[in-house]
């Protein structure tokens, strides 16, 4: 069985359609690129001359994820998969496998991609952040998962501090140039260092508003953060988006006795003492032992009286956590379309060779049939993909603009403000669908895979199983089917 490539995006006719035809990449080069377009920005790194420039260089970032996803990810799968993770002395280790793939990718400069070039990244469309999200799901889905919380937080925390009127922003461009939260995205971006979303605890997933971790403010202004959360994705780094209740509920109809009373909080895991040595202000008090994801960590974190900063106002945590939770689905959805392509061409390449009855499996109408059914999900599963990450960055940067450099004209205004209401209408009406159609997808052809592979799926050897093991979680995280 043959499944050797180098370029996860150069062997994908119909991923590179979309990178070379269909998004428009003009628009969001155009929202992107606040400070416009000249030779001189571009002569001094801080822009491009065009749009087309501005377009070559994306495609460029979208190979490079490609190739590093075929070359350096992929062959060490099936080995990360097998190390798996340790939990020693309070700290996660991972496979060295693992730590060399992120040692890579922190030189490429991929986990600031979507961040300003103020803030030391690459200030490329958050459209390529989610492509990259196809391509190394494909290739690894630990992988994908673990890179998602370097970059994603950073860009969460730019966002947030934009939205609260903590961010410095050009009057002229909108663009953000400063952020009460600088200091931990240039360490994600520079450090490698990385996140996570701290919202599940035992006895609260789903229902949010049972919620019992706690955020108080002492008499000088300072809050603290008490509690445990568990199913944490990547909870051994150094920045916790933390999801706690702030207010007493009274009765059952008072507006605080549930998603009112929370807030949101950035709470630093560590910090360093005058000999350098780690303080550690969350805990780590397990590391889940999983059906798949094997070298993605997922912990509970203990927080006891842990120094937080609120992000937003008291009140807001709910609000703010969905923003967050929001592209996280649209991530998933990405994800579930790199499984989705990885079980597709596993399943055709053994089809191709498996001889049965006088000929490949793949000439049995049944088995033809099965293929030609998953090749169709994919293709569409992408188109549905592509629409709803295009539409929720567009939203997301128009609403910025509106608020910190909205059009003069008054008609131009009120244009605007009707564009970022349907864009974001648009996106609300395709993420929860992206969510559950490739989840769900992802499992069905997981499965679809190993029973094509006969008894061969049920061992090792192949891979199969491993597919249908990770994708097995997509339909639960992030929330779930039902939800």
């Amino acid at each position: 069985m043959t499944l050797i490539s180098d370029d996860f995006l150069a062997d994908n006719p119909d991923l590179r359609f979309y990178v070379n035809h269909w998004i428009d990449w003009a628009i969001l080069a155009e929202e992107v690129e606040y400070k416009g377009f000249s030779e001189e920005l571009a002569n001094a790194g801080d822009g491009y001359t065009n749009t087309m420039e501005a377009r070559d260089v994306y495609a460029d970032v979208l190979s490079l994820a490609g190739q590093l996803a075929a070359g350096e990810i992929a062959p060490r799968a099936a080995q990360i998969d097998r190390e798996g993770l340790e939990l020693v002395d309070g700290e996660v280790v991972l496979p060295d496998a693992m730590t060399e793939i992120f040692h890579t990718l922190a030189e490429t400069g991929l986990h600031g991609m979507c961040v300003p070039r103020e803030f030391g990244g690459m200030n490329v469309p958050l459209m390529v952040y989610f492509l990259s999200g196809e391509l190394f799901a494909r290739a690894d889905v630990s992988v994908m998962a673990h890179f998602g919380f370097h970059g994603g937080i950073a860009m969460a925390l730019l966002v947030y501090s934009a939205l609260e009127g903590t961010a410095t922003v050009d009057p002229e461009t909108g663009g953000i140039v400063d952020c009460r939260f600088a200091d931990a995205v240039r360490d994600i971006v520079e450090n490698a260092e990385w996140g996570s979303m701290d919202i599940t605890e035992p006895g609260a997933g789903s229902d949010v508003g049972a919620m019992r971790t706690r955020g108080v403010q002492n008499a000088d202004g300072q809050w603290f953060v008490t509690g445990q959360k568990i199913f944490i994705t990547s909870g051994n780094g150094k920045y916790h988006i933390v999801l706690a209740r702030t207010e007493d509920a009274g009765e059952s109809d008072d507006p605080m006795a549930g998603l009112g009373g929370l807030s949101l909080f950035l709470v630093e895991a560590w910090s360093e003492d005058a000999s350098g040595d780690r303080v550690r202000h969350a805990t780590l008090s397990r590391i889940e032992e999983k059906l798949g994801h094997h070298a993605s960590p997922t912990v509970a974190v203990d927080f006891d009286n842990a120094p937080a900063e609120l992000i937003g106002k008291r009140g807001e945590g709910f609000k703010l956590m969905l923003l967050l939770m929001n592209n996280a689905r649209i991530s998933v959805g990405f994800e579930g379309l790199g499984v989705c392509e990885a079980a597709l061409r596993m399943a055709r390449a053994y089809a191709a060779e498996r001889v049965s009855m006088g000929k490949t499996i793949n000439k049995h109408e049944l088995i033809a049939d099965y293929i030609d059914e998953m090749e169709n999900t994919v293709v569409g599963l992408r188109a549905i993909c592509v629409d709803a990450g295009f539409s929720e960055e567009l939203a997301q940067r128009k609403r910025l603009r509106l608020m910190y450099a909205p059009p003069e004209d008054a008609a131009e205004k009120r244009a605007l403000e009707r564009e970022v209401k349907d864009l974001a209408w648009q996106s609300r009406l395709n993420t929860p669908l992206l969510k559950y159609m490739a989840a769900e997808a992802a499992v069905d052809m997981a499965r679809q895979t190993l029973q094509i592979h006969g008894g061969y799926g049920y061992t090792t050897e192949y891979g199969a199983e491993k597919l249908l093991r990770d994708a097995l979680v997509l339909p639960i995280y992030e929330g779930t089917s039902q939800i």
